[in-house]
């Protein structure tokens, strides 16, 4: 994996993680959608955000640019990252708020941290891997 990639893949993860914020904010802090509802809901939609930004920009190398690898890939992605956030952030962030009664944000913060570290493995060699190289007949 290029250095390029991983920082590529570290500030999209963080224009998630303000995207997630947000729509936690507005979904819970403005609408009053219960946490567990609209912190589902946060999750997804940076899930959406993140993935473009991969797929357009830090794997842009690595795919086919049509709507039906976009969506194949989306699928795959959408699958093992949303398994991993609801599991991992969505756990901490009800975990937090229901029995600690942490405030909502911080708690959703909390429960992004762990995260990153596992998916950009999982992106790497799943949902982007390389392509096979063809081999040359001698």
């Amino acid at each position: 994996m290029k250095f390029k990639s991983i920082i590529q893949f570290q500030f999209v993860a963080w224009l998630g993680t303000f995207v997630n914020l947000g729509t936690l904010w507005l979904l819970h802090g403005k609408f009053k959608i219960p946490v567990p509802i609209a912190g589902a809901c946060a999750i997804e939609v940076a899930i959406l955000h993140n993935f473009t930004w991969y797929y357009l920009h830090t794997w842009r190398d690595r795919v086919e640019h049509t709507l039906l690898d976009y969506f194949r890939r989306l699928w795959k992605y959408n699958l093992i990252t949303a398994g991993i956030d609801f599991l991992i952030n969505l756990g901490i962030l009800w975990t937090l708020t229901h029995f600690l009664n942490f405030h909502y944000l911080l708690a959703d913060i909390l429960g992004m941290v762990p995260g990153p570290s596992s998916k950009i493995f999982v992106n790497d060699l799943i949902i982007f891997k390389k392509p096979k190289l063809e081999s040359k007949n001698n």
